[in-house]
């Protein structure tokens, strides 16, 4: 019975055949990264490769993933290897990108047997702009008014009860508005 292919007799935590495959790819495929002011350029060296054996992807919204696979020439009758160096099989590169990498504005070119991707930056945030928020004075009467008035606040279960003495002022002369569903102003004068 033929077991090549049985994987029963490894140990429960080894690694996957997939997994040491993608790995050696990985250490096998060296990179430069540089960083300009607008752009990432990812530069890997791909001898021997058309553009169509290489695959540029972008994984999970923020991984670059260049891949690949470079395949053995077939052998001709009466022709074989005596020595064979050249790395054969796939290869594979993966990068974690900044945060301000713009997903959607990648370009690749192969050239010379060297692969450049390039990843545009996005513009930085505008600068949150301060907030102006405006107020009114009261006039000097008001101000007045506001300063010799006197309440006393009683704070019940479900309400607030605001005391104020008004000596000499009949019902015509105070107003209480509520502002903003938060501020209660009391209005006092003559003629309201």
């Amino acid at each position: 019975m033929d077991t090549a292919g049985d994987d029963s007799d490894k140990p429960v935590n080894a690694p996957s055949r997939n997994y040491v495959r993608d790995a050696k790819a990985m250490a096998a495929t060296p990179a430069d990264v540089k960083e300009y002011p607008n752009s990432y350029v990812f530069i890997v060296d791909m001898p021997g490769l058309k553009s169509g054996d290489i695959k540029v992807q972008v994984e999970d919204e923020n991984a670059l993933l260049i891949s690949g696979e470079r395949k053995r020439e077939e052998e001709k009758d009466g022709v074989k290897y005596i020595r064979m160096e050249r790395r054969v099989g796939k290869f594979m590169r993966k990068f974690t990108l900044p945060e301000n990498a713009n997903t959607d504005a990648i370009s690749a070119v192969c050239q010379d047997g060297v692969l450049t991707v390039t990843v545009e930056k996005l513009p930085p945030p505008e600068p949150k702009k301060p907030k102006t928020i405006e107020y009114t004075q009261p006039n000097k009467r008001d101000a007045k008014a506001m300063a010799a008035t006197l309440a006393d606040v009683k704070e019940y279960p479900n309400s607030y009860v605001f005391i104020v003495d008004m000596p000499g002022l009949k019902s015509g002369d105070i107003k209480v508005q509520v502002e903003d569903d938060v501020r209660i102003s009391i209005l006092l004068g003559k003629g309201l």
